[in-house]
């Protein structure tokens, strides 16, 4: 795909979104006063209908035609509403877009690099939209050598700079399980199809999970925290968990409750908080980082 087509499409999208009906005469005149047009060319009819049949087909986002006036919008726009691939894509369009029409900006906005969407990306979330398998050579931080996996791709997620697969090995799990994108060494779409199993649901599977590792035999708990007035804000406006409840707020401290299987990440993440959070209970948990604590405590005192 060329890329200024690619631009293209971003800004077809971002500007049908924002500005809702136009018709196809407002479309090109918009387009030659667009900054994403450094060439100055008129939009063909021909080369505006391939656009529309291209996001169709890449994004799964219809722009249709209302023969009663003759104007173009996006049919499943209130799709785009949802916590899903396609909000996450259109919002990431949406600022691609606004970035290249105002140049005077680029180097006044600054984002954390996420090195794995660099590569890969783009074909598994292919493979996952057409249910195909993908051939991937991969070797985890634990692996002695790298090995070649079947994999039958589920869902992404994105978490703390790093893109996760959750895929099945073919033939082999029940469960999918996460693969890190930045791990893999090679990854080609098979010409292999799957089903993904009709009771998979991507939210529940993250529901009760707290970043993307859990391991065999962790099990969801219910987790009492206490959090200092200033750390509680941080927490209102930004959850740690979807599972979080306030359930007391106090001049200098609220109480927080989760209900998550407390792996590795989570641990390390509360620690992260210093003294500004307490973990209340379970007993096992407290136990647990006061542990770890204790031993950080003996390594700076030596």
């Amino acid at each position: 795909m060329a890329k200024s087509y690619f631009k293209s499409y971003i800004w077809l999208l971002e500007t049908l979104q924002s500005r809702g009906r136009l018709t196809l005469n407002e479309i090109k005149d918009l387009w030659m006063r667009s900054a994403v047009n450094d060439e100055g060319r008129e939009l063909a009819t021909r080369t505006f209908a391939n656009h529309v049949a291209a996001i169709a087909d890449i994004f799964g986002i219809d722009i249709v035609c209302d023969r009663h006036d003759n104007t173009y919008r996006i049919e499943n726009e209130g799709d785009l509403g949802g916590r899903g691939l396609r909000d996450w894509m259109m919002e990431a369009l949406s600022l691609n877009n606004l970035i290249n029409e105002s140049v005077g900006l680029r180097t006044r906005l600054l984002f954390e690099s996420v090195p794995s969407s660099h590569r890969f990306l783009t074909d598994i979330i292919r493979a996952i939209r057409d249910g195909r398998m993908l051939d991937v050579n991969y070797q985890g931080f634990t692996m002695e050598e790298s090995r070649d996996f079947l994999l039958e791709p589920f869902c992404l997620k994105e978490y703390k700079r790093r893109w996760y697969l959750f895929a099945r090995k073919h033939g082999i799990d029940k469960e999918p399980h996460s693969f890190a994108l930045d791990r893999m060494n090679k990854v080609s779409v098979s010409e292999k199809t799957f089903n993904i199993p009709k009771s998979f649901d991507a939210q529940a599977f993250f529901r009760t999970r707290y970043g993307v590792l859990q391991y065999e035999g962790e099990k969801p708990v219910g987790i009492t925290v206490r959090a200092s007035a200033r750390q509680a804000k941080y927490f209102r406006t930004l959850p740690l968990h979807p599972s979080q409840k306030e359930t007391e707020a106090t001049d200098t401290y609220s109480i927080f409750t989760y209900f998550l299987a407390p792996n590795y990440d989570f641990i390390h993440d509360i620690l992260y908080y210093g003294d500004d959070v307490e973990v209340l209970e379970p007993k096992e948990l407290r136990e647990q980082m006061t542990m770890i604590t204790e031993n950080q405590a003996k390594l700076y005192k030596k």
